[in-house]
């Protein structure tokens, strides 16, 4: 791939990652039911069940997340006389990164598209991290601050393990969301997000690292 290629990649997944990120934190803050109808919620009713949005919001989005940085940081490695040029170019093709206002609308792009979806994750993940767990039609419940979702508890009836909002105390385990097997949780819950963040961090380090320009050709006089 050469780094139009590169670019357009990053592009449509960082903004299928935004897109999904922004949607599920807005309804988190109650501005929206948009991502809550989607997993189950009506219309016109309060959010029941904000951590278990906040669950796939961290899934679905820090997965999106994690594919865009390997384009990211692939093209921060290919060679670029500064920052902005080693930036993917979104958009607007042609775009001349020495200009001033380029520079500015490099910055804008890594705002929107690196730093608040960044935000999200880390947002999702901590409301996500309040629910309380339970086994589906039993009397095992723990409490968000007696668990973890790095390491969810084992059924032990072999019934599902379901994330429901934060306080429900032994309210029948009827509602929430199914979370996946017990290693699965902690692979895309944690460790593809995390996974995402750090090369796109180290993505972020290559744009600013200066690089030696390559040796001109050099004439002997004889």
């Amino acid at each position: 791939m050469n780094q139009g290629h590169l670019a357009k990649v990053w592009g449509w997944l960082a903004v299928a990652s935004v897109v999904f990120l922004a949607t599920t934190v807005i309804s988190l803050q109650g501005g929206t039911e948009f991502v809550g109808r989607l997993f189950g919620e009506k219309a016109d009713v309060p959010m029941n069940n904000a951590p278990g949005i906040a669950y796939f919001g961290v899934i679905v989005g820090g997965g999106l997340f994690f594919l865009a940085s390997l384009p990211f940081t692939l093209h921060a490695f290919r060679p670029g006389s500064h920052w902005a040029a080693r930036t993917p170019v979104v958009w607007l093709d042609g775009l001349d990164t020495d200009k001033w206002e380029a520079k500015l609308f490099q910055v804008c792009v890594l705002l929107v598209l690196v730093v608040a979806p960044a935000a999200g994750i880390v947002k999702c993940c901590l409301e996500a991290e309040t629910g309380d767990i339970c086994e589906q039609d039993t009397s095992n419940f723990y409490r968000g601050d007696q668990t973890t979702l790095l390491w969810v508890p084992v059924p032990k009836l072999d019934k599902q393990m379901r994330l429901r909002k934060a306080d429900s105390g032994q309210e029948p385990c009827k509602s929430g969301v199914q979370l996946f097997p017990r290693s699965w949780t902690p692979l895309f819950f944690y460790i593809v997000p995390l996974l995402g963040l750090a090369i796109t961090a180290f993505g972020l380090v290559l744009l600013v690292v200066p690089r030696s320009r390559p040796a001109g050709p050099t004439s002997t006089i004889t």
